[in-house]
């Protein structure tokens, strides 16, 4: 399944922590891989946000939750989602990105 889910979450970076480290002060991105997503999950999920079929990369709101088809989705790709959600917050958002992963073999 190429299809990433991440939670992006934005913390605070504060200027006296900045000057200590040598970097700019403002917001710090963490990113955490949540887990993959099958292609029909993704697919419901686009069909369901009026996102764009051949989109690669997309972004759910914690606003956004309730329109997601929960009951539709297949059950181990649902327990990833619920689980990721319980972690959002309102600095913090899902992503799910195409990432193909070829095989040698």
């Amino acid at each position: 399944m190429p299809w990433k889910l991440y939670r992006f979450k934005y913390e605070d970076y504060p200027e006296y922590s900045a000057r200590i480290t040598g970097h700019y002060a403002g917001d710090l991105l963490i990113i955490e891989e949540e887990g993959e997503l099958s292609e029909r999950t993704v697919e419901l999920i686009k069909e369901n946000f009026g996102i764009q079929k051949n989109a690669r990369t997309f972004n759910i709101e914690p606003k956004d939750m309730m329109k997601l088809p929960i009951e539709k989705l297949p059950e181990e790709d649902r327990e990833i989602l619920i689980k990721a959600m319980e972690k959002l917050d309102a600095s913090s958002k899902l992503h799910v990105e195409y990432r193909y992963q070829p095989n040698f073999d």
